[in-house]
This record gives C-alpha cells, sequence and structure tokens, in this order.
C-alpha cells in the first residue's frame, strides 16, 4: 500500500507478528464504522483478532449501530491497543465479507477468558473481513501524552462556549473530563473511503459543548484529519463505563497561546448496557394518547 501521506507504513496484510499481537484477551479492541449519513461510528468488541494474513473476525453479542452499519457499508477501520505500558497500537482497514452463526471461531470467543464464565450473554454470530491495509506496530509517545495533557489543562479554559445548553451529560462530562481516560477518535480518510481510529488520550472536554486536543502525540496522524470533517470520539474511563461523541472537527486554534484540535459536539451516545443509545440531541416523542373521542 506504500505510504499514506508519510503518516503510517501501510502493508497489504498481517504480519505473522501482528496476527500475534492481536489474539490477547485484555487489550483495546475497537471497530469504526460508516453510518447511513456517510459519519464515522465507533465501538468497542473485544471478542476481536486477525485469523489468517488477510482475514480478521469479531463477534456480537448485543445488538448495535456497528452491527446494522457493515452491512450497508462494508468499510472499517479497526484499532488494537496494549493495556499495559508502553501502550503500542496496530491499525487495520478492512471489509465487512460474511457472517456465520456456529463454527470454530465462535466457539473460540465463547471459550476465551473474557466469556467462558458469561452466564447472560455469548457470541452468536461472528463478522468476517477481508483486510484491505494493516499499519506497522507502533509505540505511543508517553511523553507526548503527558506534555499534552499540561498543554490541554492550560489552553482549554479558553475554549469554552460559554453556551447555556449542556451536551454532555455528568457521566460524559467525567469521561471526557478524565485526564488519564481512554479514549480514540475516528474520521474517514477521504483518499479511499475507509475509517481511521486515533487514540488521542490527551483529548479533554474544554466544557460540556466542545472537545479539545493539542496534537502532541501521534502529530502526523491528527493533523491529517480533514477540517470541517465529521469525527466520532469514544471514552471510556478505567471501569470501561463508555460514551460516544460525534461532532464537526473545525481545525486548530489557539486558545491563551495553546494551539488546540477543536471538535464541536452535535450527538452524544450512551454505549454502555442497560440502555445503549443517543442522549443529545433528545428525541422529540409524541406523547402517548390514553383517551380516545369520536
Amino acid at each position: 500500500m506504500g505510504k499514506n501521506k508519510g503518516l503510517i507504513h501501510w502493508s497489504s496484510e498481517f504480519s505473522n507478528k501482528a496476527i500475534e499481537f492481536t489474539q490477547p484477551d485484555v487489550m483495546l479492541k475497537l471497530v469504526a464504522t460508516i453510518d447511513e449519513r456517510g459519519w464515522p461510528h465507533l465501538t468497542i468488541i473485544t471478542s476481536n483478532r486477525a485469523i489468517s494474513k488477510d482475514q480478521i473476525v469479531w463477534g456480537q453479542f448485543t445488538v448495535g449501530s456497528s452491527k446494522e452499519n457493515v452491512l450497508k457499508n462494508p468499510k472499517q477501520g479497526i484499532i488494537f491497543m496494549t493495556g499495559d505500558m508502553p501502550f503500542r497500537i496496530l491499525q487495520i482497514k478492512a471489509d465487512f465479507t460474511h457472517t456465520k452463526t456456529e463454527g470454530e471461531h465462535i466457539d473460540y470467543f465463547n471459550n476465551s477468558n473474557l466469556m467462558r464464565y458469561m452466564t447472560y450473554m455469548n457470541v452468536y454470530k461472528v463478522y468476517y473481513n477481508k483486510v484491505f491495509a494493516v499499519s506497522s506496530i507502533r509505540t505511543l509517545p508517553l511523553g507526548g501524552i503527558a506534555k499534552g495533557i499540561i498543554k490541554n489543562l492550560i489552553g482549554k479554559g479558553g475554549a469554552k462556549t460559554n453556551l447555556e445548553e449542556k451536551r454532555l451529560n455528568v457521566i460524559g462530562n467525567k469521561i471526557f473530563g478524565g485526564k488519564i481516560n481512554p479514549k480514540f477518535l475516528g474520521y474517514i480518510d477521504p483518499s479511499d473511503g475507509y475509517p481511521i481510529i486515533i487514540p488521542v488520550v490527551q483529548l479533554l472536554a474544554a466544557d460540556n459543548n466542545r472537545l479539545v486536543f493539542p496534537p502532541s502525540a501521534l502529530k502526523e496522524d491528527l493533523e491529517a484529519i480533514p477540517i470541517n470533517s465529521k469525527v466520532a470520539i469514544l471514552g471510556m474511563t478505567m471501569d470501561l463505563a463508555n460514551q460516544l461523541v460525534i461532532g464537526t472537527f473545525t481545525g486548530f486554534h489557539k486558545f491563551r497561546g495553546i494551539r488546540l484540535g477543536v471538535i464541536e459536539i452535535e450527538e452524544v451516545y450512551n454505549s454502555s448496557p442497560p440502555i445503549p443509545g443517543k442522549y443529545y440531541p433528545k428525541l422529540d416523542v409524541r406523547p402517548k394518547i390514553t383517551d380516545f373521542h369520536l
């Protein structure tokens, strides 16, 4: 695949080392899909691994938007990130091909350490995906993340919107206001139409309506995001409570002398059970009719 603007070294298939990298049960594994509007969507799918040099499989145990999206648009972005330092990442672009509801890969996921003791939920369907491109395994620069958090703490106060409404709720503010909470940004690569996922631990909420981040870690990756493009940001706490923000990336601006990327929040989803779904903007629901007159 060559180089994508010099940012990531892509290859057309997994190396043996990359296949092995995807196998651990305990690591962060996310899938980016494209919704019916052409906007990115992110979700955590831990039952997820490479099974050959050109194929990756992930499992379904709950109903969600990602599973609906790939049936309409097969293009996906996938990321694997280790859970211990130094954090390492592997990024993939892939196309959904087919599903199965039985077989060795369902059995594998259900017998994994994560799923084998689950009484009420099991993987009941697996999604097979053909690899389009695989990145090299990269190490996140911890110094850049730490420097970015400090810069953001200085600059984000100047980035407040001063709007009366609050698009993030209390839990969302806790997730995106957490200084070291894991956060990931997804956008659609205009060069080929595939989603790309980038870790952005240094991202923080300027207030309940805007997210900001300095390009201090993976700078070239973040500066490749097209201005005015739709982006999805999945944030989580250390106990894996998570929410998804959809918004518009308006570019990099200076606040209090600090250069920050700005994301205007437009939609917010609660991604966690028991009630996943959009909570901002609120859905207009007609009142239930209980009294009828002819």
